[in-house]
């Protein structure tokens, strides 16, 4: 590793984008990576990683996604240069003083604010998927994380192509106060070769699509045009070899569909049948489930026909076993929602895009050219194929409006910030350095810096608007009794910075009287209304609502009060009311039901049920803590509600491979 620039790491010839990065880290710079996807940003983490634990210090990797989070967990562990490992995300913490610890950044911000000398030996910070930082919910959250990390941590930031990637590194060069080495890599390993599908057409590539726009356009009344077929499509890559597929769909439901339809056809060979048996019988034997009925069953035969469905809505279980078995090339088509393009490598053979059109939280509009390209770049297995394949499936409409070449050949979106302190930062920030500090990380912000190219006029505007808003929710939360004066933060502030996530509803029940009324499994579904957010179409048991029915009518009154303070404070109502549609099934699971038995309580899929259970495991854990003496009985509960709930798939020792000694904390 000496000299001025390193040319293998851990085995591997560095390529020169890998070179330039370690050159940087050697010396001291904070470093910015962007690469297509199965590029090997990777490797440059690992890189830091290792100059850190050289240097006696510790390691945070921050990462977007539980599913991202999980795997380099369980990558560390297995690293014998690192070993020690832990994991810190919003439903499990495990191991916290290890030398790497994967944290979401969202703990990794609190902790910032909670307790910084938890972060005295941190060497270094890498963010995974840094451009997460544009995420209209949880973007903000990186911004803030970047700002008042300790300058000595070195950033290692990872990235897809982004268009303003020089805007971006010189405000992190800006307020980190140390150089910051852009490295774009452009080449991707395995070239990608695209291709459009439908039925009446067959495979084509894009540059026939503007003939086949005017043959459909004199046939707009043709019924048959408007058919959907696949069949073809999957016969075609079949017989084609272009095998493994990862076929993303937007949504669970229609993953599972289309998964059980190709799963009616052995896609695999009896040798390769037998390896999937022996794969699913080492992780029974491991995980200790059964697989005689129920879902565990319809996946085995799922899978043992080579085809799985994977997303959020499922077991961490089920999704464990899919990606062992992805892994070993025993799946020959996953169906898959884009959170498994966030990070996770497994690359395939081939890729092929349901539509290019996604709901995004508002309504339906085309895939961003940058969400496509990190998708598609799951095509290719460098090493094994001479070019990744990706074909896009169009529906009728699709052809005449689908913006194919901004998608396939457009310029990168850029990274747009969206910073807004939430009340738990305003508070922090109150103690640390007053109103004035809140406005101080305002014009710090990458919002601001974004703003500089304005007229002098719009500038001004800007900071009027910004100041009007800090004072607004420093307003309220004077009036609500959490900070004082100057500097000073009373009883609930303290309280709400010691919860990760929902602070203030959180502390408004807990001031209010409403938590110590509740019994353990009262407890569950009021903490877990608090913190959960349906689905469309979601249902639930309305009768199990009864046992809780008081103490949920006086959270719900105390949080509309609280939302009804906000608006009385001039802001946009931002605080979350209850949603009790898991509360049924949180309740029951508390008073001993099986884990089985509550579809009866709640539409939900079993999947959305462990996580939102494992959130309220946090909260209550939190919760817990920051009652202390104050509130012994309350603390007491806690604890009880954990017990209650922490148990079956609800408990992650067997998913992340714990021993019996490695417990959660």
């Amino acid at each position: 590793m000496d000299g001025d620039s390193p040319t293998t790491f851990k085995g591997f010839t560095l390529a020169p984008f890998q070179r330039q990065a370690a050159k940087a880290l050697d010396t001291g710079h904070n470093v910015l990576v962007a690469a297509p996807t199965g590029a090997g940003k990777t490797l440059v983490a690992e890189y830091a990683i290792h100059l850190a634990l050289a240097a006696g210090k510790r390691v945070i990797y921050t990462a977007p996604i539980k599913a991202l989070s999980n795997q380099k967990f369980r990558d560390f562990r297995e690293d014998p240069e690192i070993q020690d490992a832990g994991l810190m995300t919003g439903d499990v913490t495990v191991r916290a003083d290890a030398r790497v610890l994967v944290m979401t950044t969202e703990i990794l911000r609190n902790t910032l604010f909670e307790d910084p000398s938890r972060l005295h030996d941190v060497g270094a910070v890498v963010f995974d998927e840094v451009h997460y930082l544009d995420d209209p919910e949880r973007g903000s959250v990186w911004e803030e994380t970047l700002l008042f990390l300790p300058e000595t941590v070195t950033v290692v930031g990872l990235s897809a192509t982004v268009s303003n990637l020089d805007q971006f590194a010189a405000w992190l060069e800006e307020v980190r106060n140390r150089p910051v080495e852009v490295v774009e890599e452009t080449h991707r390993p395995v070239p990608l070769r695209h291709f459009l599908y439908h039925p009446a057409v067959g495979t084509f590539g894009p540059k026939r699509l503007k003939s086949i726009r005017k043959k459909f356009g004199a046939r707009k009344k043709d019924r048959n045009l408007k058919r959907r077929n696949d069949d073809p499509l999957i016969r075609e890559i079949v017989e084609r070899e272009c095998t493994p597929v990862l076929y993303f769909c937007f949504s669970r439901k229609l993953c599972e569909i289309k998964a059980r339809k190709t799963a009616r056809k052995s896609m695999l060979t009896p040798d390769q049948r037998r390896k999937v048996a022996k794969i699913w019988a080492l992780g029974k034997s491991e995980f200790d489930f059964e697989d005689a009925s129920g879902s565990m069953r319809a996946l085995k035969d799922m899978v043992h026909q080579g085809v799985a469905a994977h997303h959020a809505g499922m077991l961490p279980l089920h999704k464990e076993m899919v990606e062992r078995l992805f892994t070993a090339g025993l799946l020959v088509f996953l169906y898959t929602t884009e959170t498994f393009a966030l990070g996770i490598n497994m690359p395939a053979r081939a890729v092929v895009f349901d539509s290019l059109a996604k709901f995004n939280g508002v309504e339906f509009d085309w895939m961003r050219t940058r969400d496509f390209l990190q998708m598609a770049g799951r095509a290719g297995r460098q090493g094994m194929d001479e070019e990744g394949l990706v074909y896009t499936v169009l529906e009728f409409d699709d052809v005449f409006d689908a913006p194919v070449q901004r998608i396939f050949d457009g310029t990168v979106e850029p990274v747009m910030s969206r910073f807004g302190l939430d009340y738990g930062a305003l508070v922090h920030l109150h103690g640390v350095a007053g109103r004035e500090g809140a406005l101080d990380a305002w014009e710090r912000s990458f919002a601001a810096f974004q703003a500089r190219d304005h007229s002098p006029r719009r500038e001004k505007e800007r900071r009027k608007k910004m100041r009007n808003l800090v004072d607004r929710r420093m307003g309220f939360l004077e009036n609500m009794g959490y900070i004082r004066g100057d500097r000073e933060i009373l009883p609930r502030g303290r309280t709400a910075t010691g919860l990760h996530g929902h602070p203030v509803e959180l502390t408004e029940l807990l001031f209010e009287g409403v938590l110590d009324q509740a019994d353990p499994a009262q407890l569950c579904g009021v903490v877990g209304a608090v913190i959960h957010e349906g689905r469309r179409r979601e249902t639930w048991l309305k009768e199990g609502l009864r046992p809780m029915r008081v103490v949920l009518q006086k959270a719900g009154s105390v949080l509309d009060q609280t939302v009804d303070a906000e608006l009385d404070a001039g802001l946009h109502a931002s605080l979350k009311t209850l949603d009790p549609g898991m509360s049924p099934a949180l309740h029951a699971y508390s008073r001993g039901k099986d884990f089985r038995d509550l579809e009866k309580y709640t539409s939900a899929s079993p999947g959305d049920f462990v996580r939102t259970a494992r959130i309220v495991v946090q909260s209550l854990r939190h919760l817990r803590k920051v009652a202390g003496e104050g509130w012994p009985e309350l603390a007491s509960l806690c604890t009880e509600a954990v017990d209650s709930i922490w148990r079956g798939p609800v408990d992650v020792k067997a998913e992340l491979g714990l021993t019996d000694e490695e417990k959660p904390e």
